[in-house]
């Protein structure tokens, strides 16, 4: 099956979805991709990503969200008890969600009932998503999004503990699933967010096309930790979109195990002044797993900053890629761009690949950019050996050394548990 093919095979889905209050917009997305096309190798920001195995796939289309909230209760973090919103196949599930502890201004809704209520503001979010998107998945997202769901806070709130939005696959069937999130930070609020995952079945196959698009009004924070787990044999195709704007900041820590194939793909636009954004991820690859991530923050303000650092551990036959692009405006004075990617190889299959880049149209900015590919330092091993500390113990003190960075961003015990464990089953599962 090619590329065009499986494209046919999700025009099916696309024309069984009804003609809802969001259909003109599906329609355009649908358009939209039909005239780009799905990529392939020749695509530069797909010449990593293996997908001859998902053209060659069939899937189906989850309809149902009736699921009983006692079978997924351990699944939320103690600390969102009364803050999560839960999507079941890729569809947001109101009556499931609980949103008890969050400040009664806040708005959270489905988007078919925003369209209605808040339809300018939506309009205008997707108008521009339809204009700018060049990400041939996340316009899959846009053109079959079966229910997706709309996050408001209000200006000047901070919301002291997080709110989770835990994604739920039941597994019965090999599915696609396309959750789609947007959310508006208040000027001068500040919100912490966690997104989790819980696979009731993980052998089977699913295609996964998360879209998340974020905007930051003036003064307005907000700290996004991903910690989403994927089964081995899916495919995970994510986009995540942010518009910040004066003085906003944006925050973003991942943890990822990759998936058959796992690919996140980062829009940043720097559009205020002395506006921030740093992304921050890990991923720990075994079997024949893989993880790409293609991130490119644009300033567009003076005094704009951005961080990007990613870290990979990579054993067996698995595979990564981290492909990054800094682009600084003319008009982005006194703005400081960093980026940094580092990977460390623990067997000779295992294959990392790197493409840090910049481009820079103002005369008057910081930035750089750097890669590194290694493997556990040998001297170090020696080092360890040589005071009678074993092998297997060294480096997994080496790797721990290396992770630890991105580990203890963690604020929260729940979440830091969950990837300590994670951790030492990567560890167990003959990393060492």
């Amino acid at each position: 099956m090619s590329e065009q093919t499986f494209l046919t095979h999700l025009r099916r889905h696309f024309q069984h979805q009804g003609q809802d209050t969001l259909y003109s917009f599906r329609e355009k997305s649908w358009h939209r991709l039909s005239e780009l096309g799905l990529p392939t190798k020749s695509d530069e920001a797909f010449q990593y990503v293996s997908l001859r195995e998902l053209y060659q796939s069939s899937f189906g289309f989850s309809t149902s969200i009736d699921i009983d909230k006692s079978s997924f209760s351990e699944a939320i973090l103690p600390e969102c008890k009364h803050a999560h919103l839960i999507f079941v196949d890729g569809r947001f599930a109101p009556h499931l969600s609980d949103l008890s502890a969050l400040p009664p201004q806040t708005v959270v809704l489905p988007l078919d009932e925003v369209l209605r209520s808040h339809s300018s503001f939506l309009q205008h979010h997707i108008s521009r998503s339809l204009k700018e998107e060049n990400d041939p998945f996340a316009l899959v997202n846009l053109a079959l999004h079966p229910k997706g769901a709309f996050f408001y806070l209000p200006p000047k709130l901070e919301m002291k503990s997080p709110v989770q939005v835990l994604h739920l696959f039941t597994g019965c069937e090999s599915i696609i699933a396309a959750p789609r999130l947007y959310m508006t930070i208040g000027a001068h609020s500040r919100l912490h967010w966690i997104s989790t995952a819980h696979h009731f079945q993980s052998h089977k196959p699913h295609f996964i096309v998360p879209a998340t698009e974020i905007s930051l009004e003036e003064g307005s924070a907000l700290n996004l930790l991903d910690a989403i787990d994927c089964p081995r044999a899916s495919w995970h195709m994510e986009s995540v979109r942010v518009l910040a704007k004066k003085n906003a900041r944006f925050h973003f820590l991942n943890f990822t195990w990759g998936a058959k194939a796992f690919r996140r793909s980062f829009r940043v636009n720097l559009k205020g002044e002395n506006s921030e954004a740093n992304l921050n991820g890990l991923w720990m690859l075994n079997a024949n797993r893989s993880a790409h991530t293609h991130a490119i923050i644009e300033h567009e303000a003076p005094f704009t900053r951005s961080m990007q650092l990613f870290k990979g551990v990579l054993n067996d036959a698995s595979q990564s890629s981290f492909e990054g692009k800094i682009l600084v405006r003319p008009e982005a004075q006194k703005a400081e761009a960093y980026q940094l990617n580092k990977n460390l190889i623990l067997d000779r299959g295992a294959v990392a690949n790197s493409k840090p880049n910049l481009e820079i149209f103002a005369d008057d900015v910081k930035a750089s950019h750097g890669a590194t590919i290694s493997q556990p330092d040998p001297e170090q091993l020696f080092y360890f050996k040589s005071r009678g500390i074993e092998t297997n113990v060294a480096r997994r003190l080496l790797i721990s050394g290396f992770c630890r960075e991105m580990i203890k961003q963690i604020s929260y015990d729940s979440v830091l548990k969950q990837i300590i464990d994670k951790f030492e089953q990567f560890c167990e599962a003959g990393v060492l």
